[in-house]
């Protein structure tokens, strides 16, 4: 069964390449968002993609290193309405039921020895991403009303005494996977771990890291317990050169360093982990991208695809919409986002076909697929982790029309979207991932933690007059 998480698989060997340009070194398998991916048969050769306009980047500067962080530019924040500082409360109806059936999940899948959060329903094991999903769900929960004080601080509690003494291996990071019963380390298969050689993503702690500003920030009393969580791990790590980096396993059972992220992950990830002043400038500010035109909208992608770089460069909803929820958009990336809403909006149009792409788990093999806009020079790919396309399991996400709709309440299309999915639900288990678009194949009835979080988390964002988790505004950002 798979994760909703992103991990990393390679098809091949990873070499180190030499060269400075490295997302282009042919021999390097470059990580990227990618899911364990335990297909059953073996992938078919891929076929080529189609020639498209490469320009080299600039190689790549070491910075230098100063007392102070590297300046960014700019950006202006989009305005967010004003709020008052009553309590946010779910005044829909069926808003109200979609929360409570959204914290089935955990009251189901909640681990009482370890605080953490099962990633898919009666799975034991987790990932860093799913587990920075499962704090904001339940954060999310807590400020609607939906769970008790005394319940709440159990959960945060035991959660923070389990980080506090996570063990970690040589690397001073956590592993990519964890048991939620034992909180002892997994190999991405669910296998033991011991010596935690299955490394690290920056993505995933990106996530965590978020989620844990978010409790440091909101409940005071919490604050220096979450400092020493994270004086533990090694953060440096998490960048070098100004990119993003990862960990892999290599065949000697050695950590190899990658690049980490295609764009949207790579922005939302670095963004993330501004909250801890760490910077990647070049991850945010620089990534290798070229404008793709999708049924006449032009959208901008990331050239590092699968031929040229080992990874898939998926152009889906999650790490916009997980931005506008957690973050709040910037002025900069908001072209983007209204055309991502605008060519699905567009296909709907087209074909007749409720269009809400995402990474999302499936309740088949290959159990976990990123259904997106464009990857690897065509568009609307459901793919999975080493490229191969499963066209007739592409689906409408439960997440993605969940949270388009907080985002954008006044767009007829995101109604449409919020309407399709409301009764998706298994009033004992949570939310399903979302309907397959082969109407005969009917439910994803997979379950899992991503989905349901979000759906909390979009319904807090709607709650709150639409302010994102991190309210800027009020210096939530420290």
């Amino acid at each position: 069964m798979i994760l909703q998480s992103i991990l990393y698989l390679t098809i091949q060997q990873p070499l180190i390449c030499q060269n400075t340009q490295v997302w282009q070194c042919s021999n390097v398998i470059i990580a990227s968002p990618n899911n364990f991916n335990p297909d059953l048969d073996s992938p078919k050769p891929l076929p080529t993609p189609k020639p498209s306009l490469v320009i080299p980047p600039k190689p790549i500067q070491k910075p230098v290193i100063q007392p102070t962080a590297p300046q960014l530019p700019a950006t202006q924040e989009i305005n967010v309405p004003s709020v008052t500082n009553s309590p946010p409360r779910l005044t829909q109806e069926a808003d109200l039921i979609a929360a409570k059936r959204a914290w089935k999940y955990f009251e189901r899948n909640w681990n009482s020895q370890t605080g953490l959060v099962n990633s898919s329903d009666n799975i034991p094991w987790t990932t860093w991403w799913d587990q920075g999903s499962a704090i904001l769900g339940t954060h999310a929960a807590y400020k609607l009303g939906l769970v008790p004080n005394d319940v709440f601080r159990l959960r945060i509690s035991t959660l923070l005494n389990t980080l506090l003494t996570l063990p970690l291996p040589a690397t001073g990071l956590p592993n990519k996977a964890y048991s939620t019963h034992t909180a002892q380390m997994r190999q991405l298969n669910n296998t033991p771990d011991p010596k935690g050689i299955s490394g690290w993503s920056a993505l995933d702690m990106a996530r965590l890291l978020v989620a844990l500003h978010v409790i440091r920030s909101h409940y005071p009393e919490y604050n220096a317990d979450v400092n020493r969580i994270v004086a533990r791990w090694n953060l440096s790590k998490l960048v070098k050169d100004g990119w993003l980096n990862g960990g892999i396993t290599g065949a000697n059972g050695q950590i190899l360093e990658v690049q980490e992220g295609r764009f949207g992950y790579e922005q939302y990830a670095a963004e993330s982990l501004k909250l801890w002043n760490i910077q990647a400038p070049n991850a945010l500010n620089n990534p290798p991208i070229k404008a793709a035109i999708v049924d006449g909208i032009t959208l901008q992608v990331d050239k590092r695809n699968f031929k040229n770089s080992g990874a898939t460069n998926y152009l889906t909803n999650d790490p916009y919409l997980l931005w506008g929820l957690e973050l709040g958009w910037t002025n900069a990336i908001k072209p983007q986002v209204e055309n991502l809403l605008k060519v699905q909006a567009q296909r709907f149009q087209r074909t007749g076909i409720l269009t809400a792409v995402n990474e999302d788990s499936l309740d088949r093999v290959p159990y976990f697929l990123y259904y997106s806009i464009y990857a690897n020079d065509e568009p609307w790919q459901a793919v999975n982790t080493i490229g191969k396309a499963y066209p007739q399991f592409r689906f409408l996400s439960t997440k993605a029309a969940f949270s388009w709709f907080a985002l954008m309440p006044n767009n007829s299309y995101t109604k449409k979207l919020r309407d399709s999915v409301q009764n998706l639900t298994d009033e004992k288990r949570g939310y399903f991932s979302g309907l397959y678009e082969n109407r005969k194949i009917g439910v994803n009835k997979s379950v899992d933690v991503n989905t349901n979080a979000i759906i909390l988390e979009s319904l807090l964002y709607q709650a709150t007059g639409r302010r994102a988790l991190v309210d800027k505004n009020s210096g939530d950002r420290s």
